[in-house]
């Protein structure tokens, strides 16, 4: 009878760690940004919407784009430089499958592109940069997830680190 349980034990904790039928992953995440121009940094809100691919329940591929906006001091200046900026991070993240959840770590590249506008100056940047981040996975429902976590990327001129909430389903 003690087997019996256990291994109806071990089957609930393995699908609650991993629900993904298919694979495939979708969500939206929101939060706070800190950016970093010039030499000034100032606090922000970012949002985006992802995708990945669970390759198992420890190696993904993810995708995603995300869009934010902060006021930074110009320095010597008066005005202020307003950031504006679009990412298109794509990682590869590891997971630690936990009984309620995951912890991740994942890290990979973002094609960027970012304004910044004062008065009398514009200047625009396009490239390539590093991505990175680490959180956790709360397993709400069998295919709904929360998560938190803190997101690095690097867009040239411009840095930026977030604190971000995400809502998710997997399929």
């Amino acid at each position: 009878m003690k087997r019996v349980v256990m291994a109806i034990l071990m089957l609930v904790a393995a699908g609650s760690a991993s629900a993904d039928l298919l694979g495939i992953s979708v969500g939206a995440t929101a939060g706070g940004t800190r950016v970093e121009y010039d030499g000034q940094n100032d606090n922000g809100f970012e949002y985006g919407v992802n995708a990945g691919y669970h390759f198992s329940d420890f190696l993904s591929v993810n995708a995603g784009v995300v869009l934010g906006s902060v006021d930074v001091d110009a320095n010597g200046f008066a005005a202020t430089n307003e950031v504006d900026y679009t990412s298109f991070p794509i990682t590869l993240r590891g997971d630690i499958p936990l009984l309620i959840g995951n912890l991740y770590a994942k890290a990979g590249t973002n094609y960027y592109d970012y304004d910044v506008e004062r008065p009398g100056f514009k200047d625009s940047e396009t490239g390539w940069g590093f991505a990175g981040g680490a959180g956790f996975v709360f397993t709400l429902l069998p295919f709904i997830d929360l998560s938190l976590g803190y997101e690095y990327r690097d867009m040239g001129e411009v840095t930026n680190n977030s604190v971000m909430f995400g809502i998710g389903a997997s399929l």
